[in-house]
């Protein structure tokens, strides 16, 4: 398998994750009374002002286009991005805790707010740092905590990579 056919599976398994991510449930809160809802497979009627629904994520812009549903401020992700760096660095053993979509959660919040993109970039690279540390020390995956959805997928890959290069290169295959 070329470098170009690992590359291709690899944005293919990340297309995946971003697919799985949109269908999953997020809660939202209707902004306004609504006589009638249709949502794929679902029919909601006399939803008043407060209701609190569980639907797919994929659907929640268009319901922000329609005005029932508020956009959703994160008011304390720098905040929170500041000291999810500060624990990254300072912790350079284990990845933070962080949510199961955390890169396409970001990536969301970035293109709203640009400011985010420095601090974002050094947690992407510490995590980055760390997670071929442990492909390098052949970690088992169910050891490691806290890995995104894109960042088992990463680990499986490179992990993947070390293992077939140190059966190459090592006097007893690996």
């Amino acid at each position: 398998m070329g470098i170009e056919m690992l590359v291709e599976e690899f944005r293919r398994l990340l297309k995946l994750i971003e697919i799985e991510y949109e269908n999953s449930e997020k809660k939202i809160v209707i902004s306004k009374d609504t006589q009638r809802l249709t949502l794929p497979g679902q029919i909601y009627e006399n939803l008043k002002k407060g209701t609190t629904l569980s639907i797919a994520r994929w659907i929640i812009p268009k319901l922000v286009e329609a005005g029932l549903v508020e956009r959703e401020e994160k008011s304390n992700d720098l905040m929170f991005l500041k000291q999810l760096e500060w624990k990254e660095k300072n912790n350079p053993r284990e990845l933070q805790e962080v949510s199961r979509y955390f890169y396409l959660e970001m990536k969301q919040e970035y293109e709203r707010d640009p400011q985010l993109k420095s601090i974002l970039m050094d947690i992407i690279s510490l995590r980055l740092h760390k997670i071929i540390g442990f492909a390098a020390k052949r970690i088992d995956p169910s050891l490691i905590q806290n890995l995104t959805r894109e960042e088992e997928v990463l680990y499986q890959t490179i992990r993947s990579i070390v293992d077939e290069w140190l059966r190459y290169v090592s006097p007893s295959g690996g």
